[in-house]
């Protein structure tokens, strides 16, 4: 697919993911329009970008704050004329028992991984109905196929973003709008910092590179794929649960 001068939106482009998406998207000729919470980040990750699309932008952003997500579209649209990609990639994680989790953490959880997304799209979603085409991808999480233990409130949060996401997909689709949800498995990356050290541990070969997650990502966008799962192995599992839940929850 040529992304050249293709419009691309994407959330929580500071670190991670979101970092090697907003690069490789600009090598790819795309213009990169990243948003984020960390100012300083941001300005590091445009450097990158703007080396091979000196168009590119970089927006501060919290996208659990519905008053800043609308600012930010509103800019972009004006600034851009459109967009074209919506990468809903923003997100924290999280391993802790769900009865020694506070409510107010739950709740910002919920907001910053699946409103944040709700807010992003229903703010950008007109002028792609308008104009009959668009691409929406939400990057959701292997959490959100499997209940995964001491995750709880995460796991709450993706499952919703998945649901969403296939509600979405039947609704747009006659609409000219495709919409994508992908479901890495553990990230090598900040994101989960905080779950190196805690209870169950993930072996280290079960990681993906961010870098092998952008590239799915693109893969889902040239394919105009509705679920991409990522690793192999994490796909498997996520068969044999749909397949066998039974057996699975034994296992």
């Amino acid at each position: 697919m040529d992304f050249t001068d293709q419009i691309v939106c994407i959330t929580g482009a500071s670190n991670g993911i979101g970092k090697h998406l907003a690069i490789d998207f600009a090598k790819r000729g795309a213009v990169v329009i990243g948003c984020g919470r960390s100012i300083e980040r941001l300005k590091e990750v445009l450097k990158e970008v703007r080396q091979t699309s000196p168009a590119s932008a970089m927006m501060g952003c919290d996208v659990s704050d519905p008053q800043q997500v609308h600012g930010m579209i509103e800019k972009v649209l004006a600034d851009f004329g459109r967009v074209d990609i919506l990468i809903n990639n923003a997100g924290v994680g999280m391993r802790k028992p769900f009865y020694e989790t506070d409510l107010p953490t739950i709740e910002e959880i919920m907001r910053i991984n699946y409103l944040g997304a709700v807010y992003c799209t229903h703010a950008l979603l007109p002028s792609m109905i308008a104009r009959g085409n668009g691409h929406i991808v939400n990057i959701s999480s292997g959490a959100g196929k499997i209940g995964t233990l001491n995750m709880a409130a995460y796991c709450a949060s993706k499952f919703a973003m998945n649901g969403w996401s296939e509600s979405l997909y039947h609704e747009l689709k006659p609409l000219g709008v495709n919409v994508s949800v992908v479901c890495p498995g553990p990230v090598s990356t900040q994101f989960n910092r905080e779950f190196y050290d805690s209870e169950p541990k993930s072996p280290p070969q079960l990681f993906i590179s961010a870098a092998a997650v952008s590239q799915a990502i693109m893969r889902a966008i040239e394919r105009n794929k509705f679920e991409a799962v990522v690793p192999r192995w994490l796909a498997l599992m996520c068969w044999v649960k749909r397949v066998s839940p039974g057996l699975f929850r034994y296992l």
